[in-house]
């Protein structure tokens, strides 16, 4: 067999692309033509095309250019007047922007080439939307080497079906494989993670522990899609309204901020039903609901000497012991 042109194009990109040359050329193209902007062989045009041919949602006229074969849609003389809400198409190009540093470069490349072909059949009078906006990420990560991954969990969380994942949890430890049902993607603080189950590596798929586990992508070395079912499995709560993104038991966390940090803490919304009160010497109060002890702790230490837990003891005690533990560390001076 030979070798790929471009192996790291997928088939179905390769297939969206042909489709969108045909849609928006209009013309006959041949198959030296097509395999030359799809960069791979004749011989994987022609299963493209053979696919496309098989699909009953479009028409594909083949004919003979000299001794060449040539391809072009069957389509309307003019294309129907699709009325697509521009607005909502700034939007999306808004999004897209905002979001670009979460996304491999060959999915940037897919949106781009998405929004512009829906873009011809915006209304007259409307300009295709185009890049406004821009994001910044504190320790930005490379999902680039993960595009063939990500596209495995898509895969499993569409179909139901049980991933099997080789995941390293920590520097200097052996990566480990789990059998994993994945559920869905989501995104915090400028990283993606994966909720889903763990299950038990046997015939029948059970859960194995009574609440979904969340992974990150990023330390992710492997996953492999497997015929298992997982669609019996229940799915994760949506549950945005306590701050934190790791499960646990909801508590309700009363922290003191300096004016300092106020404006910057009052302007945003931590938690559903969150309250601030505000003090004569322009400090605050916010009581929100919290469900992870852990990140509610580094959440904290991150405002410095600006911010105080006052309630619930145990989550006072437990910055305290930490506050302690860096004062000691910190207390050996400088170290070679």
């Amino acid at each position: 067999m030979g070798k790929k042109i471009n192996p790291d194009a997928r088939p179905g990109e390769k297939l969206l692309t042909l489709f969108s040359l045909l849609l928006f050329d209009g013309r006959e193209v041949s198959l030296t033509e097509l395999a030359h902007k799809l960069d791979c062989s004749k011989q994987t045009v022609m299963r493209l095309i053979n696919q496309l041919e098989a699909s009953p949602h479009c028409k594909l006229l083949r004919a003979m250019r000299g001794r060449e074969a040539v391809y072009r849609l069957d389509r309307p003389a003019r294309l129907p007047k699709i009325s697509l809400n521009a607005e909502g198409l700034y939007q999306l190009a808004l999004c897209r922007d905002f979001m670009l540093h979460l996304f491999p470069d060959s999915m940037r490349t897919n949106m781009d080439v998405t929004l512009q072909q829906a873009s011809a059949f915006l209304p007259e009078g409307n300009t295709p939307p185009e890049s406004i906006g821009q994001s910044f990420a504190k320790g930005r990560i490379d999902y680039t080497p993960f595009q063939d991954i990500l596209e495995t969990l898509r895969a499993g969380i569409y179909e139901r079906k049980v991933c099997v994942i080789r995941y390293k949890s920590a520097l200097g430890q052996e990566a480990r494989e789990y059998h994993y049902a994945p559920k869905r993607l989501i995104a915090f603080r400028d990283a993606i993670y994966l909720i889903g189950w763990l299950v038990c590596d046997k015939k029948n798929v059970t859960a194995i522990h009574e609440t979904p586990t969340l992974l990150a992508l990023q330390r992710m070395q492997k996953a492999d899609l497997t015929r298992r079912t997982a669609e019996h499995l229940a799915e994760p709560e949506e549950d945005g309204k306590a701050f934190g993104v790791m499960a646990g038991e909801p508590f309700v966390a009363r922290i003191r901020f300096d004016a300092s940090a106020a404006l910057y803490v009052a302007e945003r919304e931590w938690s559903e039903g969150q309250k601030v009160t505000v003090h004569k010497n322009g400090a605050i109060t916010l009581a929100m609901t919290a469900r992870s002890p852990a990140e509610t702790i580094n959440w904290v230490l991150s405002f410095g000497d600006t911010a105080e837990v006052m309630s619930p003891k145990w989550l006072r005690e437990a910055v305290r012991k930490t506050v302690h533990t860096l004062a000691a560390r910190y207390a050996k001076g400088e170290q070679p």
